[in-house]
């Protein structure tokens, strides 16, 4: 039985909801832990756990995906492909620059960098197709 796409949205966006919450606790937790046992032997796997709900929300999205009829799908895609393609391009110029000299930039970049390219892409792909 197929469910339709505003069902499926509801259905993404409440498993999303409950990770970030999930997200935000064990976030708390482990900065609280991790400033109480700095140099504890077991820092490195407390300090992930976090990222624990983010497996869900990859999974939510994937369902979402797979609910999704094509032309939306399409849309995905192109909004995806437009951000991985971008972010590729972009942080590898800034590791050619990194050689000649400019400063060193954290990691934690990168993904806003690949979520404000995956809005971008998703508002072309809406203009182009909508």
């Amino acid at each position: 039985m197929s469910i339709t796409q505003a069902a499926a949205k509801r259905i993404y966006d409440r498993w999303v909801w409950v990770a970030f919450i999930a997200y935000s606790g064990l976030l708390g937790g482990v900065i609280t832990v991790l400033q109480t046992y700095p140099d504890a032997a077991w820092r490195y796997p407390v300090a992930v756990t976090p990222m624990i709900p983010w497996v869900f929300i990859v999974g939510a999205y994937v369902r979402y995906y797979r609910r999704m009829d094509e032309l939306h799908q399409r849309m995905a895609l192109e909004a995806f492909a437009f951000a991985f393609a971008g972010t590729a391009l972009l942080t590898f110029t800034y590791g050619f620059l990194d050689f000649a000299g400019a400063a060193r930039i954290n990691w934690w970049f990168v993904w806003p960098l690949m979520a404000a390219l995956w809005i971008v892409g998703g508002f072309v792909a809406r203009k182009r197709w909508l």
